[in-house]
């Protein structure tokens, strides 16, 4: 008869646990992940659809807005600000907790938050700042007449690079609220959210550039010999081709949209691998140069227009945007593609 040795027995239980402790942090770690790249998703669809409809200022406010709007729905907070920063450090846009306010009074209180209050100190060390409790954190600053109580609050910065774009304070009334995990989810958040920050600004400011010039902006487009056909008014609406690029082409994501506007169905567009399959041949070198600028360069952005070419043989004029940035660790263009 095997006698079983109790030693390995408890061995193996511990073993056990060990992995069942790491499998649970993985599991967490990518349910982290997949919510900042749902973030990602729908703050590119907030920003490239608001494009469509409102320019400057206001189109700016709005993407700061969704911002804010996912970073309470992710951390369940009962009130948020937001202070967008310059290159020198100056508010150029701030959304308060408590709503709007006249113009000297609103730099006044931003004034304060950014001299004595959380805001200041994230903004100084650029650190996020989680205070369990206020009533216990010489960091948390109450100003006069606060229309809200707050026991707890989380402050992010908004990075790209070593540039600070921006600041999000989220509060709640109950002491304990935010938590480490909840740092760590919106620190995650927080690259995303800057990246389309930075997307806004440059659409802002590449807009106002060309209503100024005399001359819309130029880009040497080549002959084509194909049929170029219009597309069906029904198919022209809102079509929004949001993607992950990496730098020979090839897709990490797209959403519907980009199936739709190369006339395919989503499931039919999984067999497409990289853009090079929705380019006409005419145009892959000017493409690609174009991709590579972005990677291998100074210039981080992608803005280009091109030939593109239907599930139908028939070809349109496509425009694509993007950015260069870092998601898992490797270096990607993520950016949407519009009918020109």
């Amino acid at each position: 008869m095997t006698e079983i040795n109790v030693n390995d027995c408890d061995r193996s239980k511990e073993e056990l646990i060990e992995e069942l402790a790491s499998l649970q942090q993985k599991i967490a770690e990518l349910q982290s992940t997949k919510i900042a790249f749902d973030t990602l998703h729908e703050l590119l669809l907030t920003s490239t659809t608001t494009a469509k409809t409102a320019t400057g200022t206001l189109m700016i406010r709005t993407v700061l807005q969704q911002i804010l709007k996912i970073a309470i729905s992710l951390t369940n907070a009962d009130e948020s600000s937001l202070f967008l920063l310059d290159a020198e450090g100056r508010v150029t846009e701030s959304i308060l907790a408590r709503g709007a306010v006249i113009r000297d009074i609103k730099q006044r209180l931003v004034g304060i938050v950014l001299d004595k209050g959380l805001a200041g100190w994230v903004s100084r060390n650029r650190k996020v700042g989680l205070v369990m409790d206020t009533m216990n954190d010489e960091r948390w600053l109450t100003l006069p007449n606060e229309p809200y109580t707050v026991r707890s609050a989380l402050s992010i910065p908004i990075c790209r690079g070593k540039v600070l774009m921006a600041v999000i304070t989220l509060m709640h009334p109950e002491p304990g609220h935010f938590s480490s995990q909840t740092a760590q989810l919106m620190q995650l958040c927080a690259e995303q959210m800057a990246l389309i920050m930075e997307n806004a600004l440059l659409y802002v400011e590449r807009h106002a550039s060309e209503v100024q010039s005399s001359q819309p902006v130029q880009q040497k487009e080549l002959e084509l010999n194909a049929t170029h056909e219009p597309l069906p008014p029904e198919e022209t609406r809102e079509l929004l081709g949001i993607y992950i690029m990496f730098n020979d082409g090839r897709f990490m994501y797209t959403n519907p949209g980009v199936a739709a506007i190369f006339g395919y169905s989503f499931i039919e567009f999984i067999t497409v691998e990289s853009i090079f399959e929705l380019i006409l041949s005419n145009y892959h070198d000017l493409v690609m140069n174009q991709i590579n600028q972005c990677f291998k360069s100074q210039n981080k952005y992608l803005y280009c227009k091109f030939k593109g070419q239907r599930k139908n043989g028939a070809s349109i004029d496509v425009q694509a945007y993007g950015t260069k940035t870092k998601l898992s660790g490797k270096q990607v263009i993520v950016g949407h593609l519009t009918l020109a």
